[in-house]
């Protein structure tokens, strides 16, 4: 990274001039680039399943429509929601020590906001029941999964999530501006 390119003009080959930085001119490029060529924010997803393979698959499978953190069992999945913020957690119900049901329960008592989905490869009606009533999961993924119907999914949660950030944004700064107008007013009052 700290080498330097030389794009000397060919009228200024044999005098002094600097070369650029490699750091410098990737970073002009960039900024030459318009608005509407930079790539659109995607969803931070935290995929939660004690089999290698299947995290393999999924980062795989939505690599370029998620940013995808992985986890094999609860602790790692705390490690990544105390140091990310994450959009959506989604878990396969079948691990051992803690069920998927289990994780996105006290996912949604530590992280309300979080969304969460469940996904399996078995037919569990009771464990499925669990996930919704107790969990709050919001969609259900039998595996293999349909991957358009995830991702749309996914998409439709960040976006959910983002309007509720920007509503509690919003409500945030009526209530300061709120206190400030009527500590203006108890001002205006007392003088």
């Amino acid at each position: 990274m700290d080498k330097l390119l030389t794009n000397y003009p060919r009228s200024e080959i044999g005098t002094k001039a600097k070369p650029i930085a490699y750091e410098s001119h990737i970073s002009l490029c960039m900024n030459a680039l318009s608005a509407d060529d930079q790539p659109t924010e995607l969803p931070i997803v935290l995929f939660v399943d004690d089999d290698a393979g299947n995290r393999q698959a999924f980062q795989a499978a939505f690599r370029h429509h998620m940013r995808i953190l992985l986890a094999g069992d609860l602790h790692e999945a705390w490690i990544h929601l105390a140091t990310t913020k994450v959009h959506v957690v989604i878990a396969d119900q079948r691990m051992p020590r803690t069920s998927g049901s289990e994780l996105l329960t006290l996912v949604k008592e530590r992280y309300p906001s979080i969304r969460r989905m469940l996904v399996t490869a078995y037919a569990d009606l009771e464990a499925i029941i669990d996930a919704v009533n107790n969990g709050g999961v919001t969609k259900y993924f039998a595996k293999p999964w349909v991957s358009s119907q995830l991702v749309q999914a996914v998409q439709e949660a960040y976006t959910e999530q983002k309007a509720e950030d920007e509503r509690t944004a919003l409500t945030e700064r009526l209530v300061q501006a709120n206190k400030q107008l009527e500590f203006a007013l108890r001002q205006r009052l007392l003088s």
